[in-house]
């Protein structure tokens, strides 16, 4: 899930075009990304579409609802129930502790997979305490736009390095992926690459978009360079006659977890 698409659902007319952009999903937008007069209007939209089965692909779409804590989300539940079918996940705004997750799941009334998105600085604080038993999570967001808003910090990789860190190392504890904010300037192509880049030396599995130019941009940075393909073609083939346990590859060990890293960036050529 290297790049997720947000799509507000005033705008369900552009699924063509945010299906054509090739971002690996779609996320209807129910909580930020839609005015507040045009929200019940949004989700008259998504229970139509849902009658569809999400043009027979409810595995290619996501729906972030509104916050727990808002006068819109038992609107959002009320919703979700009278749909007749439902997307691959459910994404969560705001969320500050995994009860809030599984108090989504019990108003529900359905086991689907959730994507909390962590946007504050308690959120932050809290990720590494979470008891998760009961949720199955499709992965978990940083909301860097609204954390950096209450914090006053930028959104320059040195300011943010602590917060995503905290979420890839919280997402690898919850055997789950972390997944990057949005690029604000979608007609900075180079920055938006440059980011992705970055973040997913971090060890981010993906990024939020918020226009189609942008998924181009996103899956170059996730393709992998020709030197790591060199790399890792030689690695693999040089553990076809190492036997088993560590070797020695251009005067470095290697031991499982550098093949396994090897493997990975094979897969990413794919």
């Amino acid at each position: 899930m290297r790049s997720i698409l947000f799509l507000p659902l005033d705008k369900i007319e552009r699924v063509p075009k945010a299906l054509a952009s090739n971002a690996d999903k779609v996320i209807f937008d129910l909580e930020d990304g839609l005015a507040k007069d045009k929200k019940d209007f949004g989700r008259e939209n998504f229970i139509q579409f849902s009658k569809s089965n999400f043009d027979n692909q409810p595995e290619k779409f996501l729906l972030r609802i509104n916050g727990l804590d808002s006068n819109d989300y038992q609107d959002d539940i009320k919703m979700l129930k009278s749909c007749p079918n439902l997307p691959y996940s459910i994404a969560i705004p705001k969320i500050e502790d995994a009860k809030e997750c599984k108090s989504f799941l019990n108003d529900l009334g359905v086991n689907i997979l959730v994507l909390p998105q962590i946007e504050t600085p308690k959120g932050i604080a809290n990720i590494e305490f979470w008891s998760v038993e009961g949720i199955n999570f499709s992965g978990i967001g940083f909301g860097s736009a609204d954390f950096t808003a209450m914090t006053g910090g930028d959104m320059g990789g040195d300011s943010l390095a602590y917060s995503r860190g905290k979420i890839v190392n919280a997402s690898a504890l919850y055997n789950t992926i972390a997944l990057d904010g949005v690029w604000l300037d979608f007609r900075d192509a180079e920055g938006c690459f440059n980011e992705t880049k970055l973040i997913k030396s971090m060890g981010f599995k993906g990024k939020f978009a918020i226009h189609p130019d942008q998924i181009e941009p996103i899956h170059r940075a996730y393709y992998p360079t020709e030197e790591e393909l060199i790399w890792a073609k030689g690695v693999l083939k040089a553990s076809e006659t190492s036997g088993t346990g560590a070797f020695n590859f251009e005067g470095k060990m290697v031991d499982a977890p550098v093949l396994a890293r090897a493997k990975s960036i094979i897969e990413r050529e794919v």
